[in-house]
């Protein structure tokens, strides 16, 4: 029989990536968790001849709901960083989903968790933060599960690291990492990753796996987007985490703190294990010759 896996943000990349890999596996069902089941994507996921269910993340009832009778679940938590209690509102969260989880004896949890800024640096990253403090609460817990550090997406690059545009075809990578190179992966790959570590849920529980798809330098970023997207000219601008603070946007501070934070406290990122778990896994080199398409349009 089919193991039935609940989805959080099913809606989502993250979530949407792990369903994609989930169906192409007939030892596993998916439920698809969403707040709003009445949007545009989670009726196309319906339409799959998926289950669609509401859950509201504040409300542990609703949560119970969506879960009853699974197998494992897919955890993931988000921030608004509109929302001046983001940090507290994601964290609340997430421990409501632990506490369901641990009151239906889940067999399987993997949480994607990130590691805890504040408490290393004493600069805060509110998103990366709040998911340390609910992987902490989880563990209190007892719970059986798995936590997944993922590192920036490239798919960024199309949205909050879109290039700007200077002149013509000239470009510029606002990305603070100096000369550090930075860990990256394709969210489109993670599902994959994901769906192994269910099938190996002895050899994973309780552990942390730190993935990557490749680990390079913004110069490196920017070269290797030139020489695939020609006439198109990429170069890193250089710009410092004090700048990027005072970029004025809703997270500018938090993701300011988040590069800081990756420039000075070594990642132990493992592109190896996250390979064994994705042989398909793309390099920054290989993800911009598939998605040149979308790039071109940048």
């Amino acid at each position: 029989m089919a193991k039935e896996i609940a989805v959080f943000g099913a809606t989502g990349n993250q979530g949407g990536s792990v369903i994609e890999a989930l169906l192409k596996d007939s030892n596993y069902k998916v439920r698809a968790v969403t707040r709003n089941t009445s949007s545009p994507r989670a009726q196309q996921l319906a339409a799959q001849n998926i289950q669609v269910v509401q859950a509201d993340y504040s409300d542990k009832n609703s949560l119970k709901r969506a879960l009853q009778g699974v197998y494992g679940c897919f955890v993931v938590t988000t921030q608004d960083f509109t929302d001046n209690d983001c940090q507290k509102t994601e964290t609340t969260h997430g421990k409501n989903i632990a506490d369901v989880c641990s009151q239906l004896n889940i067999e399987h949890v993997i949480f994607t968790t990130q590691l805890n800024v504040y408490k290393v640096l004493g600069i805060n990253a509110r998103h990366m933060t709040a998911k340390a403090e609910i992987e902490m609460y989880m563990r209190s817990l007892g719970i059986p599960a798995t936590y997944v550090v993922l590192p920036c997406y490239y798919e960024s690059l199309l949205t909050i690291f879109r290039p700007e545009n200077v002149n013509n075809n000239e470009y510029r990578l606002l990305i603070p990492m100096g000369h550090i190179p930075l860990d990256l992966i394709s969210i489109k790959d993670c599902g994959e990753v994901i769906r192994k570590i269910f099938d190996n849920r002895k050899q994973y529980l309780h552990k942390t796996l730190s993935l990557s798809g490749d680990k390079l330098t913004i110069k490196h970023m920017a070269a290797t987007l030139s020489k695939h997207l020609h006439p198109k000219q990429f170069s890193d601008k250089q710009v410092t985490t004090t700048e990027y603070r005072n970029f004025g946007w809703p997270g500018c501070q938090d993701l300011a703190n988040m590069f800081e934070f990756f420039q000075r406290v070594d990642q132990r990122t493992n592109i190896a294990l996250t390979k064994e778990l994705n042989p398909r896994l793309k390099t920054f080199d290989e993800w911009v010759v598939a998605n040149k398409t979308a790039l071109t349009k940048l």
